[in-house]
């Protein structure tokens, strides 16, 4: 024992010198550092930190007040039901699989899902079938997934149901009315994992919400885009596809009993908000967007995804939410990290994340023109001092990582729960993998928990490693992988 040493708050310290340093905000949550919430409700976040008592309701059997924020939120989104979720978008897409699956049921899911939704997998154990999503060599990201690779494996799996996400992380969808007609038409329902979807209700430009193209449920992370507190989300479900008591139950399951008030409110708020001026708020970050979009495409060695590399009707690229900047960064002469890196040291500005060959800037209602103007100079001056590069990558190292399929052996859900080694990979040859190994780029799982470690899939892990590839693992130098034994 040091009592000396517990005068120190690091977690505290840290977050204070950063809120302190006044970055411009081009990360979650929406509300940008409080920007947006009501006053009261900032001032008091601490006094409404209370418990289920008679004048608040419970979130697990609501019968009051938070009933009816949930019907208000069902009116507002215009669907069936909803229900307020607050441990974020995950607790929503496990309750929708816990809800929609069965256990060794086959569903289509697309590869670059969010780690979530592979939670809700190995929770059910229903049997994925593995889409390929569309890949953007200019920008190094995956979108979503054309409706003809959907059609096929409707057609050959017999899958009870498709997952998407929609949007990406990156704010591109597929053509999500064409994906809930071919679910309709094969018996199959659709899930919409829609973390980054809050806001497309309110909104003609941005892309079709999935909660009314048809999806049976839909989850959205009030907290990434609009007003809400971190954590807060909900979960939209068409009653006539899911029984809402099924949902009702599996969220008793998951979601704590001790919910923080201040998050349901923030979503009873941000609601408010979005039907008082959601239009007007959400044409105003339209626009900022947009003129910062074109500013930044026109300084030389960057690029910004925009309307016109959308890709059409039934493709993985069909619509956009042009609130999100994607910025390539692949024609500078510099790394996407370390430019990163350089906008908050040297600039004040703080995007969501990099990438290999981009950077992600999240806008919502809550940034300023003053925010645009320093991302646009901060870009502008690393660019002019770093200088430009031809574009391109190992093609040859990427092609193969996007053909290489690993065959299935187990459910997520088997491969989890069987008991497992740590081999050297060398040693790999053979075995079912435990664990999601993810290189970047393309950000999509090489290979998934229950799939097996072919010869080609280990010589392609091998060559990765050589050639100094960020690899998202439980050793992420594979110097050894975790094996089912």
């Amino acid at each position: 024992m040091h009592p000396e040493r517990h005068d120190a708050a690091p977690l505290f310290d840290s977050l204070r010198r950063f809120v302190e340093r006044e970055q411009a905000p081009f990360y979650s949550p929406g509300h940008k550092g409080g920007r947006t919430l009501d006053p009261w409700f900032r001032d008091n976040i601490a006094a409404i930190d209370l418990n289920n008592l008679p004048d608040t309701d419970t979130l697990h059997c609501p019968e009051g007040p938070i009933l009816d924020a949930e019907r208000l939120i069902a009116d507002a989104w215009g669907v069936g039901q909803s229900f307020i979720l607050v441990q974020g978008s995950t607790t929503g897409n496990v309750a929708a699989a816990l809800s929609a699956l069965r256990p060794d049921e086959p569903v289509l899911v697309a590869r670059n899902a969010h780690k979530s939704v592979l939670a809700g997998l190995v929770q059910v154990g229903a049997r994925p079938v593995w889409l390929e999503p569309r890949w953007d060599e200019r920008f190094g990201v995956a979108h979503g997934l054309d409706t003809a690779v959907v059609e096929r494996a409707l057609a050959d799996s017999g899958a009870a149901a498709l997952w998407v996400l929609h949007p990406t992380y990156y704010g591109t969808t597929g053509d999500i009315a064409a994906l809930a007609d071919a679910c309709r038409r094969h018996d199959a329902r659709l899930l919409v994992d829609g973390a980054h979807s809050p806001h497309f209700a309110f909104h003609p430009d941005l892309p079709t919400p999935g909660e009314r193209a048809g999806a049976a449920a839909t989850v959205q992370s009030v907290h990434k885009i609009l007003s809400g507190l971190s954590q807060a989300a909900v979960l939209h479900v068409d009653p006539e596809q899911l029984d809402t008591a099924t949902v009702r139950r599996a969220l008793q399951l998951i979601q704590t009993t001790s919910p923080h008030f201040a998050i349901m409110a923030s979503i009873d708020l941000a609601r408010r908000e979005m039907m008082r001026d959601g239009h007007a708020l959400l044409e105003r970050a339209l626009d900022r967007a947009r003129r910062t979009a074109e500013e930044i495409a026109a300084t030389p060695g960057l690029t910004v995804l925009r309307r016109e590399h959308l890709t059409g009707p039934g493709t993985g690229l069909h619509q956009l939410d042009e609130t999100k900047l994607l910025i390539g960064t692949a024609g500078l002469a510099a790394d996407a990290r370390d430019v990163l890196a350089r906008l908050n040291r040297e600039y004040g500005v703080q995007p969501e994340l990099s990438g290999a060959g981009h950077l992600l800037c999240i806008t919502t209602i809550g940034n300023t023109d003053a925010d645009m103007d320093r991302l646009v100079s901060g870009l502008a001056s690393i660019a002019a001092e770093v200088g430009t590069r031809p574009e391109g990558a190992d093609a040859d190292l990427l092609a193969d990582l996007l053909s290489v399929r690993p065959a299935v052996a187990l459910t997520p859900r088997e491969a989890f729960f069987a008991a497992d080694a740590t081999v050297p990979l060398a040693q790999a040859h053979g075995r079912v993998a435990a664990e999601a190994i993810t290189p970047y780029p393309p950000g999509i799982p090489l290979v998934m928990p229950g799939e097996r470690l072919d010869a080609d899939v280990i010589d392609l892990l091998e060559a990765l490693r050589t050639a100094g590839n960020p690899i998202s693992a439980s050793d992420p130098s594979l110097g050894v992988v975790k094996v089912v034994r």
